[in-house]
C-alpha cells in the first residue's frame, strides 16, 4: 500500500484519494538526539507548540488532523472563506499546553481507538507526521497505521550537519570553507586558519551537530567571544567524548535559499517547492515565493534534489527533506548548508497556489508582546482597520494563518502576553510585499508599545 503513496499527488492532482492523518510534533530533534536542554522557556515552548494549526495548509477534507486543542472556529472560517479544505480535527482528551502531542496522543486510548478505526475502515490511509521519532512508531504500530517516512534512526542520522556536511563532500558538491571538529582546540584552531590572512574571514560559524531554529549555531568575530563560548563547549565535550562540531566561514550570500524535495516509497525525487529565505542572524523569519531567479539557477536546483534525494533514498530515507543553500556574493552555488529530514515550516506554505493565484507571498512571522489578550477576530479586525487585511478580489493584503500561537495567554510573570503572528503578505509585485512588510513591522511595533512597565 505504500509504495503507491505520493505526497506531493496527494495534495495537487489526486487530492480526493486515500486518507491522510496528519500530526505536527514539532521538537522531534529533542527524541533523535540526546540534547541538553538547557533555560526553559516556557511561555515560548507554550507557543511554538500551536504552530500545529498551520498544518491545515496541506489538509483535504477527508483527511484527519491531531491538534492538542482545537482552533478557534473564526479561524476556520476563514481558513473556508479563502479555500482551504478543513479536515476532521481530533484531540486528546487531557491536553496541556507544553507535553509534546505525540506523548498527549499515546496517552490517550479514547484517540488511539479513534485512529486504529480510521486504519481498519478503509486501506488507504497514511500516518504523515512532521519528523518521525520512536513515539510515532509506536502510534503507528498500536493502531495499525502506514507511517510514511524514514525510520527514526536514520531521520536522526539525516539531520545531523557534521553528516550533511560529508553526505556534500562525498557528492562531490561545493562545500562552504571549515573544518570538523572534535575537541576544544581544534574548534580554536579552526577559526584563526579560518580568520587569518590566509583566508580572512571576518566572521566564523560553529555549529553543534543537532538542532533547529537557529540553537546551536554561533557566529563568532573576536576572539573573546569564542572565548566565552569554547568555556561553554567544554562542558558539553567532557560529558560526550563523541562530540564533533562543525566551523565553517561565514559568506556574505546574494541569496539564502530553501529547497523542498520529496522522495517517494519507490525512490521518484521531486523538488516541489524553491523559496528565498530571510534570516535575520541564523534564525528564521519567512520567506518570498517565488524565487528571483534566472531558470538556469532554478533547473541547477532541481539537479542537486535528484542528486541529494538519491542518495538519501539509497540510504533508504524516503519522505520529505527541506535543505538549506547559499549563493555568495561571488556567485558561488552552495547546495548543501544543513539538510532537514523531516517537515519544516516552509513546508507547510509549500501548496498555496489554488487559494492563492498569481501573487507573490512573503510569509513572515514577528514575536509579539502585548498588554492583553488578542484572538484571531481581533487582529483580523485591526488589520482590516488598518487596510491591511487580504482581499480575495484584489489578491492583496495580509493573512493571518494560525490563531493559536497568538497574545491570547498571560505569560508566566504575569507582565504581558507573548505571541507569534504568522503572517502571508500577498500582492501583485515585490514592491507593494515591502510596502506591506513595512506597514506590518510597524503595526506590531505600535500594539507592543502599549505595555507600560
Amino acid at each position: 500500500m505504500a509504495e503507491t503513496f505520493h505526497l506531493v499527488e496527494y495534495l495537487t492532482v489526486q487530492r480526493t484519494k486515500g486518507v491522510i492523518i496528519w500530526l505536527l510534533n514539532i521538537g522531534a530533534e529533542k527524541y533523535w538526539n540526546r540534547l541538553q536542554a538547557g533555560i526553559v522557556d516556557r511561555n515560548e515552548d507554550r507557543i511554538v507548540n500551536r504552530v500545529e494549526e498551520m498544518n491545515l495548509l496541506l489538509c483535504r477534507e477527508q483527511d484527519i488532523l491531531i491538534l492538542r486543542e482545537q482552533p478557534d472556529p473564526a479561524y476556520l472560517e476563514q481558513l473556508r472563506q479563502w479555500g482551504f479544505s478543513i479536515p476532521r480535527l481530533v484531540v486528546p482528551e487531557h491536553s496541556d499546553a507544553l507535553t509534546p502531542i505525540a506523548e498527549l496522543v499515546l496517552r490517550d486510548e479514547k484517540l488511539m481507538q479513534t485512529l486504529e478505526l480510521a486504519a481498519a475502515e478503509q486501506e488507504d490511509v497514511y500516518f504523515v507526521p512532521y519528523g518521525v521519532t520512536y513515539l510515532e512508531e509506536q502510534i503507528a504500530e498500536r493502531c495499525g497505521l502506514c507511517l510514511m517516512g524514514a525510520p527514526s534512526e536514520l531521520q536522526a542520522k539525516v539531520n545531523d550537519k557534521v553528516f550533511n556536511r560529508e553526505i556534500a563532500e562525498t557528492l562531490g558538491l561545493a562545500t562552504c570553507l571549515g573544518f570538523v571538529c572534535s575537541d576544544i582546540e581544534e574548534i580554536r584552531e579552526a577559526y584563526h586558519q579560518l580568520t587569518g590572512s590566509t583566508h580572512n574571514f571576518k566572521k566564523v560559524i560553529i555549529k553543534e551537530p543537532h538542532g533547529a531554529s537557529g540553537k546551536g549555531l554561533y557566529i563568532i568575530d573576536n576572539t573573546d567571544k569564542l572565548s566565552s563560548l569554547l568555556t561553554r563547549l567544554s562542558r558539553s565535550a567532557r560529558q560526550n567524548s563523541n562530540a564533533r562540531w562543525l566551523v565553517e566561514g561565514w559568506y556574505e550570500k546574494k541569496a539564502d535559499l530553501n529547497y523542498q524535495i520529496y522522495i517517494s516509497p519507490h525512490g521518484s525525487v521531486e523538488m516541489f517547492s524553491l523559496k528565498q529565505q530571510v534570516l535575520r542572524d541564523t534564525v528564521y523569519i519567512g520567506s518570498k515565493i517565488p524565487v528571483d531567479l534566472s531558470p538556469e539557477i532554478i533547473e541547477k536546483y532541481r539537479g542537486y534534489a535528484e542528486q541529494i534525494g538519491s542518495y538519501l533514498y539509497q540510504m533508504g530515507y524516503t519522505g520529505v527533506a527541506g535543505i538549506d543553500s547559499i549563493i555568495t556574493m561571488d556567485d558561488t552555488l552552495i547546495p548543501i548548508i544543513e539538510i532537514n529530514g523531516r517537515f519544516t515550516l516552509s513546508t507547510y506554505i509549500s501548496f498555496l497556489e489554488p487559494m492563492l493565484r498569481e501573487v507573490k507571498l512573503f510569509s513572515r512571522y514577528l514575536k509579539w508582546i502585548s498588554d492583553k489578550p488578542c484572538d484571531f477576530t481581533e487582529v483580523c479586525s485591526l488589520l482590516r482597520q488598518e487596510g491591511l487585511l487580504y482581499d480575495p478580489a484584489t489578491g492583496e493584503g495580509i493573512l493571518v494563518y494560525t490563531s493559536g500561537t497568538l497574545p491570547l495567554q498571560q505569560d508566566e510573570g504575569g507582565s504581558a502576553y507573548t505571541g507569534r503572528l504568522f503572517t502571508l503578505l500577498a500582492s501583485k509585485g515585490w514592491a507593494n510585499i515591502e510596502a506591506l512588510n513595512s506597514r506590518l513591522e510597524h503595526f506590531i511595533d505600535r500594539l507592543s508599545n502599549r505595555i507600560t512597565v
